[in-house]
């Protein structure tokens, strides 16, 4: 580096008395000073280890989660975690979903609760959530979760061309099957809105300010690597902390041709998730704005890092195994315990923090769980009965 590691808060200014502005070598040292004084910051400020992250359908959630889960799992955080699978509920959250106390994270699938969530998790929780540009994300979600077999449409054609050339003439012909809500309007859905909802742009608007002011950062999809260098910053976090290797990558087969036209036509019938991702979209860059100068720099260096730990930690020469309905990567048997976390899928890490951490939480919990009134579970409604 040009500059020596010297006092965060007079890196800039060495800048500004050493060098000329204009001349080839000031824009570098410049960048390299922004870079001391982040880093100068970073040792100031303490690690968030307390975290709701809302996952949102087919935008790197899955990802998301498990950076979020391997940050806890080697710390000993406590997790908001579902009695069985990786989905806590299908419906809002309840607290009356988990066993009862405090959480360090919550970062499962689960609709957005602002108050029932506030009531399980420790003070001073950071909430974050991912969107994604809502022509792909429909697509994504089609495909996935094969919603053209309910519709009754062939997956051989085009069979999003025609759902969403004609949505409303297949919601009305299909008034009620699993996931029907996710073909409209999904994140919003996922961040609470029910789909009866949606259609009041007042509403919708109003709704998104108070998102707003709820959550500390929303990342994009379709910037990802900009989103976790901002969440690095956000959260105080190292560089290692946010590496990862993708999730929940589709097969090709359950991909469909997106035109222009098409695009056009499902930002159409997903308009509320447009305003949702148009506001944020703003806000982001914002923010990548306040990141300063280094940001480049700052950026190459964590996507070398993700090269570096793809190559460490995969089989490279092996095709990815497809898994259900997704790509997955042969873990090198020559690699440690980070790589074999980071591989994980959500659903893995799901059942390794039930079976490791969650025991150990309610060891410590000052109520026996014996001793508390016993409750039956109705997942999908998360509402219990008492037996």
């Amino acid at each position: 580096m040009i500059l020596t590691k010297i006092k965060n808060t007079n890196a800039i200014n060495c800048v500004e008395e050493k060098y000329t502005k204009g001349d080839s070598i000031y824009k570098i040292a410049k960048d390299q000073a922004q870079t001391i004084h982040n880093e100068g910051n970073a040792n100031e400020c303490k690690p968030s280890t307390r975290i709701v992250f809302l996952k949102t359908h087919k935008t790197g959630s899955s990802t998301m989660t498990s950076i979020f889960q391997r940050f806890g799992f080697t710390r000993n955080l406590s997790f908001v975690i579902p009695k069985k699978g990786h989905v806590i509920s299908s419906g809002l959250f309840n607290r009356r979903n988990v066993n009862p106390g405090k959480y360090d994270m919550l970062v499962n699938h689960v609709r957005y609760n602002r108050q029932e969530m506030d009531a399980v998790m420790k003070p001073g929780t950071k909430y974050i959530t991912i969107l994604r540009d809502p022509a792909t994300q429909a697509e994504s979600v089609f495909g996935y979760f094969q919603l053209f077999k309910p519709l009754n449409l062939s997956k051989g054609a085009n069979a999003f061309e025609k759902f969403i050339s004609q949505p409303q003439l297949y919601m009305d012909k299909y008034p009620k099957f699993k996931m029907r809500s996710y073909l409209q309007n999904p994140s919003l859905y996922d961040l609470g809105v029910e789909p009866s909802q949606q259609s009041n742009l007042t509403q919708v608007k109003s709704y998104i300010d108070k998102l707003s002011h709820e959550f500390d950062v929303v990342l994009l999809q379709e910037y990802f690597n900009e989103s976790l260098l901002l969440l690095k910053t956000i959260l105080c976090w190292d560089f290692d902390d946010i590496l990862y290797i993708i999730k929940g990558l589709r097969i090709n087969s359950l991909r469909f041709e997106l035109s222009d036209s098409l695009k056009t036509k499902s930002r159409e019938w997903n308009f509320a998730d447009v305003k949702l991702y148009d506001f944020f979209n703003a806000t982001f860059w914002k923010k990548v704005a306040d990141y300063g100068p280094s940001f480049k720099t700052d950026l190459k260096i964590f996507e070398d890092k993700l090269n570096k730990t793809f190559y460490e930690c995969t089989v490279s020469t092996k095709k990815p195994k497809i898994d259900h309905r997704a790509y997955t990567f042969k873990l090198n048997p020559e690699s440690g315990s980070t790589c074999k976390n980071m591989l994980l899928s959500d659903q893995q890490f799901s059942s390794t923090i039930r079976k490791f951490v969650e025991p150990r939480r309610q060891s410590y919990n000052a109520t026996p769980l014996e001793t508390k009134k016993k409750f039956k579970t109705r997942r999908k409604r998360g509402r219990p009965i008492k037996i």
